[in-house]
């Protein structure tokens, strides 16, 4: 099984959703479940944020949204596929995704 970084890169990279246990810790200290589409994996743009970046939250009903990695408690990847935003940065991690190998991989 991959770990939850590699299956975020993957996802994003193939347009896959992700369906997360999460705990919302900094904010509303809820139990969530969602569905999300995975972007990238790492700092923003600005620099004030780190973490699993998605462009949509199918809970929230928006995006983009930033989950911390250790705040994420189970994770499945979906059969379901979304259309990329035209503004995402999945692209970025192409190179990550063909050094990992991370095509021939199973969720």
């Amino acid at each position: 099984m991959l770990s939850l970084e590699d299956a975020w890169i993957k996802a994003a990279v193939e347009h896959r959703i992700i369906n997360i246990d999460y705990f919302s810790a900094r904010t509303k200290r809820e139990h969530t479940n969602r569905d999300v589409e995975p972007d990238f994996v790492g700092t923003s743009k600005d620099g004030k944020n780190n973490g699993l970046w998605a462009t949509f939250c199918h809970l929230r009903n928006q995006g983009p949204r930033c989950f911390l990695p250790n705040t994420v408690r189970r994770f499945s990847v979906t059969s379901n596929t979304f259309n990329p935003s035209p503004n995402g940065r999945w692209r970025e991690l192409i190179p990550i995704y063909n050094t990992k190998g991370l095509k021939e991989k199973e969720f």
